[in-house]
């Protein structure tokens, strides 16, 4: 098992994802469970677009002050919370400032 805090952190994005990439490809080969944390909008999407190429689950656990606990997996879309929320509502502020 690894544990990743925060992959994020004093990371751009794309190396972020180049990142995941690698860990995808070790914990593949190596058969590891890999758990990772991040309010990054940037990792919940990449680690998206991983699950649609693999057979494999790719869970993910929000968890909310004062709420319950949500488990999905990504295979089935984007998760219902906050960060995804906020990031859909960032952009479309944009659109409606652009038109």
């Amino acid at each position: 098992m690894i544990f990743i805090d925060e992959i994020e952190s004093a990371l751009h994005p794309k190396a972020v994802c180049q990142f995941l990439d690698m860990i995808d490809n070790i914990a593949n080969e190596m058969g590891l469970q890999v758990f990772i944390t991040s309010h990054s909008y940037f990792v919940i999407k990449k680690l998206l677009l991983i699950a649609l190429k693999k057979a494999n689950t790719v869970s993910c656990i929000s968890l909310n002050k004062g709420q319950e606990v949500k488990i999905c997996d990504l295979h089935d879309g984007m998760p219902d919370n906050s960060i995804i929320d906020t990031s859909i509502q960032l952009y479309e502020q944009e659109i409606e400032e652009v038109l």
